[in-house]
């Protein structure tokens, strides 16, 4: 029965155990206790609240006789009592009513002052081990400057992927366009991004659209690199093509679309579907108060596209109506690139001059840039070395402020060479040991020079040649349709519509159904010599013999087999199987080659992503091909050519060439990736060894021309598709011969594409080695790496503090989870409220554990367990406030010789307080004040001695002070004597070393009365309050910490003056070169300048908030005390 007094819990608020103060038939008022010196009430509705029995070790206040507040910990119920039996400080026990009984709720302490006025501290052991954790925490928030989803994602620190995330996080518009090249990561940058948003805003929704293809690469990286199962129903992943499916209403703050070039080709199609579709993401982007796009596309020849991304990120700058004005612009721009493209560190002295000077004409208004290029004039006359910095500088300036659309970041596979890698792939060619390839080939020459020269018989031929590069049951297939009249629907998964629809509907030409006639008779015909499957299988064993040291056994292929097949069923040790990859691009041929590879080598040997297979079937093969060490062949069609991380694998065969580069180019890109060195082998099968071969010419082209296994085509694909129909033409009407004639056309167009792409990347390309993002990215990465003392502090509190027991995953190296004991400090409601369900996740310090088991959690702030231990040693009272005598051989051992006085820990960040924002957008607000001016702990000394109390300055004093805490049965460790002989060794052994009886003793219990031989008990509440109050006087009147605050004031008003000014020159050309006003962006310079006055006064007049305290006496002797505490 809930009654006056009565302990109670509300469902309907979150601030925990309070005390009924007033009753009545429906409403409550229940009074919660914040501190000794501060209540608040709250009315609740009386069927809202549940009774409260507060568990053993949980921490109270009682309201003595004399009108003092007592301070103890619950050890249980007493039933004979009809009370709680309280232990106090003083080794004590009382008994007390529930009505009595006070327990703090859940709003945290302060100031820790208050638990020293009423004596309530407990020993220095939890201090030393709480302040040296919160010093941790909030190290780890200063060098990932707040960014919690970043250091907390279990993902490689890598340099340009930490910089987008930064430039995103610390920007209150999230509204980007990521555009890293092919194989950089945008996912792991985007999923960064997003779980910082979830851990940012607990209550808010997230979605990401991609292609279906990519839907199970996304689920997965989510869930193995940003734990999303650690927030339920709170992302959705949908396919762009179920973008009607999702609520336009919806309250999604952040969408994220992957590919979005294709979402913007719906723009301008001319399929009403497609464009309804977009109108779809339209709404749904320009609603949503973050928007991340991800596409690699360059703007280079595919200005429409471009502009309709943009056009969903800033709908007022970019119309969709303006494409000629677009245009327009980045023509422009490519001015600007072609002056930077030179302008590089390194360059010749002349050519630096020349284009510095360039740079100021095409920027006039731009002081910076003048007063940067001055400074590079100077350094080049005086040789000063300084030269590549200034450059540096004149290139990010340049960038940042001028790029096509500001919120672009783009990092180039040539500016990371330190994780992405040349390709520099040597492919072996493996020509078609059928021999009736050659009577193919002279009859489609026949067929070639016969038929007229139009564009239908172009692409009848490229049909033609498609089939006949691959399995032969699809050029017979492409034969009889032609013969017919009529394709089977089989093929409409091989080729488009519109192309079968060309080669079954245009008429034949005289002598034509002779010679396809001829061709099927030839295929009527099986192989003597064996056809395309046997040349892989043979192709494999080659390989497996290699892996078995069966070399010897080549000469005889049957025998070969079956020594590999015995081996496959009875491996022996030290057996390693590749993992070879097999791409086609049939669906059909992909089928055929499954089943002669199962019946050659095993079904449990063969994997395969096939088109039409269910997505978990598909999902659970590529499981096995990764994680079954028996299974070594994957076999895929054209489905397994996007979205999937192939990365593992050691050999990848291409069973045919599919006419597009660009798919080869995805095929490429499923091996070359993020952090791996492309040491893989590249077997492709290049058709008939004759001079003539149209398909060996289409490799080498392929190869030669394209140059496509030494480097990435990504950016240039729509150079690409544009050049295609072209060499079409060229196969149709010069056969192999036109194909490398146009190895060096290709060469010389690709190089002239390279340079107007690069013209436009070096503007909006971003520079993750520049100052800014040098230092954070070096003290984050240095930081993390030090994982060892991370552990050791969090374990330091959570273990021999709070008792909680770790246990080691027995599956995992250095892994590990806590559980609580009976011993365990922490009461099981606080367990319940702080720690629930995170006792049972395992976890690591270190990272490279994690990278390689994605169901371990990384310790880290923005991790479950971390965030609710920063969070209860913020409530929990235990560590804040501790009173100890130290006892030191060097201080004077006489009654009334000892110094005593208080320890301050600090807490000292940017005060926001005076800027108003919306508490969405604060935490962005922060980081980018923890960037200019990261959180520090500064520990103060108050000699307490004599009024007025001053800061201790004295050295020697200082290193007792600072000294490790040492209590009762922790003797000193004696350092090892130097035995230079016998009597020195007897010698020094008589000799106690220096601080031997250095001993520090807990004032809590039975020791409390010696605090009243210092101060009076009547003056200990205000003499702790006027010391609380003196130390902060005398820490800001420091003139080391004046002159800290006042220099990163300067050096933050630098910075932000710099970007605030980068708006304004944006917004002036904008102006003048466009004839338009960007309201938007205008109002972001308005709304910059208040930010940067709030941080920067925020900086001069930072906030100082008290973390713990402690009363200290120095002593040569021990204290005087009639009873034993600990001291542990």
């Amino acid at each position: 029965m809930i009654q006056i007094g009565s302990l109670v819990r509300s469902l309907d608020n979150e601030l925990g155990t309070g005390k009924v103060v007033q009753h009545s038939n429906q409403d409550v008022v229940v009074e919660y206790f914040c501190s000794v010196g501060q209540c608040i009430e709250e009315t609740v509705p009386l069927g809202e609240l549940r009774r409260v029995t507060l568990q053993r070790q949980t921490r109270c206040y009682v309201k003595s006789e004399s009108d003092r507040w007592l301070i103890g910990r619950v050890f249980g119920w007493d039933e004979n009592h009809g009370a709680y039996q309280i232990d106090l400080p003083d080794s004590k026990t009382l008994f007390a009513r529930e009505r009595d009984v006070y327990v703090r709720c859940n709003l945290p302490i302060e100031d820790p002052i208050d638990i020293l006025t009423y004596k309530g501290q407990e020993t220095p052991y939890f201090h030393q081990r709480r302040f040296a954790l919160v010093k941790n925490l909030t190290s780890q928030r200063a060098v990932s400057r707040g960014m919690t989803g970043l250091i907390s994602a279990n993902i490689e620190l890598l340099r340009h992927q930490v910089e987008v995330v930064r430039r995103v996080l610390e920007d209150p518009i999230q509204r980007y366009l990521l555009a890293d090249e092919v194989g950089l990561g945008k996912t792991v940058e985007a999923g960064a991004i997003l779980r910082q948003y979830l851990l940012d805003d607990p209550e808010r929704r997230a979605i990401v659209l991609a292609p279906q293809y990519l839907l199970e690469q996304w689920r997965t990286e989510l869930k193995n690199k940003f734990y999303l199962s650690h927030f339920p129903d709170r992302v959705v992943l949908a396919a762009v093509e179920d973008v009607h499916k999702v609520n336009a209403k919806a309250d999604i703050g952040l969408i994220i679309i992957d590919e979005a070039h294709h979402v913007a080709a719906m723009a301008r199609s001319t399929d009403a579907v497609k464009r309804s579709s977009f109108g779809a993401f339209k709404k749904l982007a320009h609603q949503s108060e973050r928007l991340l796009l991800l596409s690699a596309t360059p703007v280079v020849n595919n200005e429409e596209d471009f502009l309709s991304m943009l056009h969903l990120l800033d709908p007022t700058n970019y119309k969709l109506d303006d494409l000629e004005g677009f245009r327009d612009r980045v023509a422009k721009r490519q001015d600007i690139g072609r002056v930077l493209l030179s302008f590089q560190e390194g360059a010749n002295p002349f050519v630096l001059k020349n284009q510095v000077t360039q740079l100021c004409s095409l920027f006039p208004e731009d002081k910076y840039l003048s007063d940067l290029a001055e400074k590079l004039q100077n350094s080049l006359q005086e040789k000063t070395g300084n030269e590549n910095k200034i450059v540096r500088a004149i290139r990010t300036h340049i960038s940042d402020t001028y790029r096509l659309y500001r919120r672009m970041l783009r990092n180039r596979r040539a500016s990371v060479e330190d994780v992405i890698f040349d390709r520099n792939v040597a492919p072996k060619a493996e020509y078609d040991l059928d021999e009736r390839v050659y009577d193919i080939h002279e009859l489609m020459e026949e067929w070639r020079g016969l038929a007229p020269d139009n564009s239908n018989y172009h692409r009848i031929f490229l049909l033609l040649f498609r089939a006949s590069g691959t399995w032969l049951g699809i050029l017979q297939q492409v034969l009889e349709a032609r013969l017919k009249g009529s394709f089977p629907q089989v093929l409409t998964k091989e080729f488009d519509t519109d192309s079968l629809n060309i080669l079954t509907e245009t008429p034949k030409f005289d002598k034509e159904e002779e010679i396809l006639q001829g061709l099927l008779k030839i295929l009527e015909k099986p192989s003597e010599d064996g056809d395309r499957l046997v040349l892989l299988r043979i192709v494999i064993l080659y390989k497996l013999s290699e892996n078995f040291k069966l070399q010897s056994f080549r000469s005889n292929l049957p025998k070969l087999l079956e020594q590999v097949q015995l081996r496959l069923r009875r491996p022996i040790p030290g057996d390693k199987l590749p993992k070879i990859v097999i791409f086609t691009s049939y669906v059909q041929v992909c089928a055929q080659i499954i089943k002669f590879l199962r019946d050659s080598f095993g079904e449990s040997c063969i994997a395969s992503h096939l088109l039409g297979e269910p997505r978990a079937q598909v999902e659970k093969s590529l499981d096995r091909f990764k994680n079954d060490p028996n299974c070594f062949i994957l076999v895929c069609d054209y489905s397994g050519e996007e979205g999937r991380n192939l990365q593992y694998a050691d050999s990848m065969i291409h069973f045919d060439l599919p006419w597009s580069p660009n798919r080869l180019e995805q095929r490429i890109g499923r091996i070359d990736r993020i952090g791996r060195q492309l040491n893989v082998e590249f077997t492709v099968f290049a058709g008939a060894e004759i001079d003539d071969s149209p398909h060996d010419a289409w490799y080498q082209l392929l190869k030669d021309g394209f140059n496509i296994f030494e480097q990435s085509i990504a950016s240039f694909q729509f150079y690409v598709d544009g050049k295609l129909p072209q060499l079409e033409a060229t196969l149709f009407k010069s056969g192999a011969n036109g194909l490398l004639e146009s190895v060096e056309q290709v060469k010389q167009e690709i190089g002239a594409e390279l340079v107007k792409i690069d013209e436009q990347n070096t503007l909006d390309e971003i520079n993750a080695l520049d100052e800014i993002a040098s230092e954070y990215f070096e003290s984050l990465d240095n930081f993390d790496a030090q994982h060892q003392e991370i552990e050791r502090v969090t374990e330091d509190w959570l273990c021999n503090a709070l008792r909680l027991k770790q246990l080691n995953d027995p599956n995992v190296s250095a892994a590990q989870r806590y559980e609580p004991t009976q011993k365990t400090l922490i009461p099981i409601d606080d367990l319940r409220t702080y720690f629930v369900g995170l006792t049972n996740d395992t976890g690591t310090y270190n990272r490279r554990v994690a990278n390689q088991k994605p169901n371990v959690n990384l310790y880290r702030i923005g991790e479950g367990l971390i965030d609710s231990l920063s969070s209860y040693i913020h409530w929990d009272d235990r560590g804040q406030a501790f009173a100890m005598w130290r006892v030191d051989d060097s201080w004077e051992k006489s009654e009334g010789a000892e110094w005593f006085g208080f320890r301050f820990d600090y807490i000292i960040e940017t005060d926001l307080s005076s800027y108003k924002i919306d508490p969405i957008k604060y935490k962005t607000l922060q980081r980018r004040a923890d960037s200019l001016f990261p959180p520090i702990i500064q520990s103060i000394f108050i000699d307490a001695r004599n009024e007025p109390m001053s800061i201790v300055e004295d050295e020697a004093l200082l290193e007792i002070l600072q000294r490790q805490y040492k209590g009762k049965g922790k003797p000193p460790i004696k350092p090892p004597i130097k035995a230079a002989d016998k009597a020195a060794a007897k010698t020094a052994s008589k000799t106690p070393p220096k601080g031997a009886n250095n001993q520090d003793y807990n004032l809590a219990k039975s020791r409390l009365p010696i605090l009243d031989n210092f101060i009076h008990p009547d003056d200990w509440q205000d003499f702790c309050r006027d010391a609380r109050n003196t130390s902060v006087e005398l820490l800001i009147s420091q003139d080391n910490f004046i002159e800290m605050c006042d220099k990163t004031a300067a050096s933050a008003e630098q910075k932000l003056g710099r970007r605030l000014e980068q708006l304004r020159l944006r917004l002036n050309r904008i102006k003048q070169q466009e004839k338009m006003i960007d309201k938007s962006l205008t109002q972001e310079v308005i709304e910059e300048a208040k930010l940067n006055q709030a941080i920067i006064e925020g900086i001069r007049h930072p906030n100082i908030r008290l973390d713990s305290v402690g009363f200290i006496i120095v002593s040569g002797r021990p204290p005087i005390t009639g009873g034993e505490t600990e001291d542990w």
